[in-house]
Formats: structure tokens, sequence, C-alpha cells
């Protein structure tokens, strides 16, 4: 009997002891596939912060062949950071396919401007000066500018036919400032500042994308 029992307790602390083997290798397992986890996901967030820092970054402050300045780096990178990542895809996509949500919102954005106008032209009650502006001005350079974000330059794009769909942006970015400009040259306020700005820093950001892939 007392060997019985013997044996009985070594039989008994084996199986404790392969129970315990047992739990100590599936944590083991589940620690592993968790990190491998923890660090694919970790990867993809730095790779899509990274992509969007780059293109949003404060320096490299002049884009050729336009040279357009950007005056106000700070607020350019908080409005390029905030717009693409708001963007739907953004967070899976790379530089090239940043550049084309880049011309997607800017094309949105200036589509939305022209309609806008419209509507002012319409307003009853709108100042004449300000009325005579927006349709001999703002209204046929954002018709134009229309025009130019057409599928055309996505395809332009997608080739890599850079120096075109660069050449459609930048009429784009100067119609913008033509159009705000052209009301402060006669001493007149905007009504249509918040939107050429933003289709101002679009552009920058679209033609700064097209930059980047050439270098």
């Amino acid at each position: 009997m007392g060997i019985e029992k013997v044996m009985a307790k070594e039989e008994e602390l084996e199986r404790r002891v392969d129970f315990s083997s047992i739990l100590i290798s599936l944590f083991v397992i589940l620690f592993v596939i968790l990190f491998v986890v923890l660090m694919i996901s970790f990867a993809v967030y730095c790779l899509f912060i990274s992509v969007i820092d780059v293109t949003c970054k404060k320096d490299s402050v002049f884009l050729p062949p336009s040279n357009v300045p950007i005056k106000n780096d700070r607020y350019f990178y908080s409005f390029c950071k905030s717009s693409l990542k708001a963007a739907p895809g953004s967070d899976r996509a790379g530089l090239q396919e940043l550049g084309l949500i880049a011309i997607g919102l800017l094309r949105d954005n200036t589509t939305d401007t022209l309609g806008y106008i419209r509507q002012l032209i319409g307003k009853k009650g709108l100042d004449p000066s300000v009325k005579r502006l927006l349709e001999n001005v703002c209204l046929v350079l954002y018709s134009a500018g229309v025009r130019k974000l057409t599928d055309e330059v996505i395809e332009e794009y997608k080739a890599k036919k850079f120096l075109k769909a660069f050449i459609h942006v930048s009429t784009v970015l100067t119609s913008s400032t033509t159009c705000e400009d052209s009301f402060r040259e006669v001493g007149l306020v905007s009504p249509l500042t918040k939107q050429n700005n933003d289709t101002k820093w679009l552009s920058l950001i679209s033609l700064r994308i097209m930059d980047f892939q050439q270098k």
C-alpha cells in the first residue's frame, strides 16, 4: 500500500507538472502572438504617421518649379495633417496614394467654392462692387480651375507625368490667390477668404507631394 501511495503521488505530481508546462507554453505562445500583432500595428501606425509628417513637415518651404513660398509654416503643417488624416483611406496610403487623395480634396474644394460663388452672385442686396469681382474674376477663375482638375489630371498623376499635373494644380493655386487679391486691391472685404485659403493650402499639399516623388 505504501508503494502504491507513493506511485500515485508521483503520478499526480507528474500530471500537475505537465499541466503547468502546458499553461506556460500557452502563455508563451499567446505572448508571442500578442507581441507580433502589436509590432505590426505599431509599424503600420509609424508608416502612416511618417508619410503624413514628411508630406506636411515645416522645412522645404519652396516648391520648384513654381517656387511658391509657404509663408505660414505652422498653419500649413496643421492644415495639411488634419486634412489628410480626415480623408478616407489616408490611414493606408503611401505617398503616391496620398497625392491622389490630396488632388481629390482640392477638386472637391474647388467645385464647392464654384457653387458658393454662384450662390453669392444670386444673393439679393449684395454690394455691386463685390458682385462684379465675383462674376468677372472669381467665377471665371474657379470655372477654369474645375476644368483643370478633371480626370485627365488624375491620369497624368498616375502615369507620373508630374509636370503636366503640376501645371494644372499651379493654375488653380494662382486662381485662388488672384481671386482673393482682387478684393484687397480695391479695399473690399473678400467673401471667399476661407475658400480661397483652403484652395491655396490644398494646392500646396498636392504640389508638395508631386515634388517629393520627383526627387
